[in-house]
């Protein structure tokens, strides 16, 4: 079983291309969103699970949340959603994007839904308030904060996502020897996250070099590091 944790459709320059490579994989995808007309973007296809999410760096200090309920009950998971106090320049924002991601959990545990998070610059605000609000089992996308954290979100059941860095930074390789693998999901991140890495754009199957990688790291097979997938789509259904 290929899933791929965390991907972007409407950044791919083709995306014929993408689902091309899905379907060549049999691999299932979470696609993310960052607003609602990004949401609707999101094709129906058999591989593909639907997030509905507000980007924190599309939170603005007047950013609305009127009308997004019938999004929520719709998408199979929430995402992206979460905090960015590094990235995000507009530092007026960050209230609003405070109050947006507490609204996005309070509905994840309303409707039991799982999320897909971002936490860059925000990783302790992010841990207090899945505490606060008692949620396990979430997905943290592309994890690149304290190392001293991570027991805590590991605590709460989180799933962490390896993402297209892995091979080139020294940080996400120690997050890697850290993570038990029923705890360890991949992701691809949509064709410009490698591109920021190394300069080359990416499609979907970016997946293998990932996993290949991660296995030799953790010296354990390509099936041992399905079990965190397995999981995940468990707690999908």
């Amino acid at each position: 079983m290929i899933i791929n944790a965390h991907d972007h459709l409407s950044h791919y320059p083709s995306l014929e291309k993408a689902l091309a490579d899905f379907e060549v994989l049999n691999m299932t995808t979470l696609a993310v969103s960052e607003s609602v007309s990004d949401y609707q973007s999101i094709p129906d296809h058999p591989l593909i699970l639907k997030g509905f999410g507000i980007h924190p760096w599309k939170v603005t200090p007047t950013t609305s949340l009127d009308n997004i309920e019938p999004y929520i009950q719709d998408c199979d998971f929430i995402g992206e959603i979460g905090l960015d106090f590094h990235w995000a320049e507009d530092t007026t924002a960050y209230p609003r994007q405070l109050e947006v991601f507490e609204y996005f959990l309070a509905e994840a545990k309303k409707h039991q839904k799982i999320c897909n998070i971002h936490t860059k610059g925000a990783e302790k605000e992010v841990l207090a308030l899945l505490q606060k609000h008692q949620l396990h089992g979430q997905i943290i996308h592309w994890y690149s904060g304290p190392l001293d954290l991570v027991t805590d979100y590991l605590e709460l059941g989180c799933f962490f996502t390896i993402s297209v860095d892995a091979g080139h930074s020294t940080l996400t390789d120690q997050l890697i020897n850290l993570i038990p693998t029923q705890q360890l999901l991949f992701e691809t991140d949509g064709p410009t996250a490698l591109e920021w890495v190394n300069g080359t754009p990416s499609w979907p199957d970016e997946i293998l070099r990932i996993q290949a990688y991660v296995a030799q790291l953790k010296s354990c097979s390509l099936t041992e590091l399905e079990v965190g997938g397995h999981l995940l789509m468990e707690q999908l259904k």
